[in-house]
């Protein structure tokens, strides 16, 4: 007697089986690999602004020690303020931009002053920003777009 092999195909029903199967297979690992890019995403983002607290309260030194610069005109005061700032600078902090139109995403306005409409006039307290996020609002003086002495009147037609 032979050996005889009998090869069964499989049936529709089960082909369609482990085709679904497979397709659900190759969608759980592909929300696998998003899921393990996103959590990579966060958890540099976490990394990355953790130390925001503390920078913030080390501006608030900084303008302290900004001030006594300007009045006591130490070089040794100047020379920390320096490293101060470097340091600021190595860790991704820098100054907010304030010679621009008021923006009420990174600025304060303290109060309205004479000056053109919406323009910044003068910085209270400057801004910085941690990499691409604010740290502190600036706090500014904004023109209202009034100037004093000057006629708001619209001028008259002569007749």
């Amino acid at each position: 007697m032979k050996n005889t092999k009998v090869v069964k195909t499989p049936s529709k029903d089960l082909e369609s089986k482990i085709s679904l199967l497979e397709s659900q297979l190759a969608r759980a690992v592909a929300d696998y690999a998003n899921l393990e890019r996103r959590f990579g995403q966060q958890s540099s983002a976490v990394i990355k602004f953790a130390k925001a607290d503390l920078l913030t309260k080390l501006l608030d030194i900084r303008d302290h020690l900004a001030m006594a610069t300007v009045q006591l005109k130490d070089p040794s005061l100047t020379m920390i303020l320096n490293s101060l700032d470097k340091i600021l600078v190595e860790e991704g902090v820098v100054e907010a931009k304030t010679d621009t139109l008021f923006d009420p995403t990174s600025m304060e306005c303290q109060e309205m002053g004479e000056g053109e409409k919406d323009k910044v006039i003068k910085v209270i307290r400057p801004g910085y920003r941690l990499h691409d996020r604010v740290l502190r609002t600036a706090r500014v003086v904004v023109g209202s777009g009034v100037t004093v002495g000057a006629d708001n009147h619209p001028p008259e037609t002569i007749k």
